[in-house]
Parts: structure tokens; C-alpha cells; sequence
């Protein structure tokens, strides 16, 4: 019997801690900072959007800036395949900025959309699924397309001595018999491209570079 008294007392103790905990969460709910006007909008919105930022209460006691050179880029790419490309941003630059705050209390809220990114981008996709022609029409000209090497960007051999000369264009099929070249000279070099040395109906030498489907990449004249 000894225990009974102890026990009740245990039980009083608890009733009377289950209000005071359940007042106290009540007072820690009610000082939680509340969504700003403009989130509260925004969520309540239908269509939510993509990115959403809401700081209700920002409470500063001191703060002190010293700033000499800030340079910020903000950008935003958007890329599909070479057929789009979205760039967006901001730039900021500061110098030799100094800012002393004291005693601050304030909101911020950041709201970011992309609609219109997507929309443009989904547009894109649909268009290509309606037209697959479009990709096969680009794979072709990717396919097609030969660098120039060496840096040869005039390759027209002009009429030298009064006898016309041959016309090597970068992309085409190089043909010695059509052309009227002889070959004097064949290697191979380190991008394992055939490199020809040739001489024209007036015996002028020159050097032909061509791929493996014998496309010409690069030509020029040797000076003997």
C-alpha cells in the first residue's frame, strides 16, 4: 500500500504537464514567421511554378559589407542539338563598395517560370517529330561537311601561262583524269589523310590533301 500514493501522484504530475506542452506548442505555432502575401498568392494559384523562394521574416542585427571588385553572371542555356539554343542572363559588376546595416527586418520572395523556355523547346521537339526530315536533312549536312586543314582557304588554281588550270574545291571527289593532274607523289600523314603532290596540264606542282572517300580537304601550290 505504500506505493499507491506514489503513483497517483505520478499520474496528477502528467495530467497536469499534457496542458501546459500542448499551450506551449500552440505559442511556438502562433510565433512562426507566416508566408508572405505574394507566395500565399502563388500558391494558391493553380498552375504552381517551377522554382518558389519565400523567406516571411529575415531579422538582421548588424551587418557590415566591404566590397573592392564583385563580378556575378547569371545565366540560363537552354540547347537542342544545333537546331535551338536560349541563353538568358544578368551581369553585375561592383567596385569598391562599403555598407554598414544595422537593426533589419524584412522579406523576400523569389518566384522563377519557365514557361516559355518549355514551351518553346516542346514546340521544337513536336515540329521535328512532325518533319523527321529536318534531322535527316541535318545529319546529311553534317556528314557532308569537311574541314579545311592547314588553313587553306583559297584553293582555286588560276590559268597560269595562258593554259587553263584546274578548279579544287574543298567537298568534292577529286578525280586526276577529269582534272588533268598527274600524280607525282603519294603519303599519308598523321590524321591519316592521303596527301598528293600533282602536276597540272602547265606543270605546275601542287599538293592535294584528301579524306578516306577521296573528298578534297585541302589544296595549295609548291614552290619549286
Amino acid at each position: 500500500m505504500r506505493y499507491v500514493p506514489l503513483a497517483a501522484a505520478a499520474a496528477a504530475f502528467a495530467l497536469a504537464a499534457a496542458p501546459a506542452d500542448a499551450q506551449n506548442r500552440r505559442e511556438q505555432s502562433r510565433n512562426l514567421p507566416q508566408s508572405t502575401a505574394l507566395a500565399q498568392q502563388v500558391s494558391s494559384g493553380g498552375e504552381q511554378p517551377d522554382v518558389l523562394l519565400d523567406i516571411p521574416n529575415i531579422s538582421v542585427d548588424e551587418i557590415t559589407v566591404d566590397v573592392q571588385n564583385l563580378n556575378v553572371d547569371i545565366a540560363l542555356d537552354a540547347r537542342l542539338a544545333n537546331l535551338l539554343k536560349l541563353t538568358a542572363g544578368a551581369n553585375a559588376s561592383i567596385d569598391q563598395v562599403k555598407i554598414q546595416i544595422k537593426g533589419v527586418q524584412a522579406t523576400a520572395t523569389l518566384v522563377v517560370r519557365l514557361d516559355n523556355v518549355r514551351a518553346i523547346i516542346e514546340r521544337t521537339l513536336q515540329t521535328l517529330d512532325n518533319n523527321p526530315q529536318i534531322v535527316t536533312q541535318l545529319l546529311s549536312t553534317v556528314d557532308n561537311t569537311v574541314n579545311t586543314v592547314g588553313g587553306v582557304a583559297n584553293n582555286t588554281v588560276n590559268t597560269v601561262g595562258g593554259i587553263a588550270g584546274t578548279a579544287l574545291r574543298n567537298g568534292q571527289v577529286l578525280n586526276l583524269v577529269a582534272s588533268g593532274l598527274t600524280q607525282v607523289s603519294q603519303t599519308v600523314n598523321a590524321s591519316g589523310q592521303t596527301v598528293r603532290q600533282v602536276r597540272d596540264r602547265a606543270g605546275q606542282l601542287l599538293e592535294v590533301v584528301t579524306d578516306s572517300a577521296n573528298r578534297i580537304v585541302s589544296s595549295r601550290r609548291v614552290t619549286q
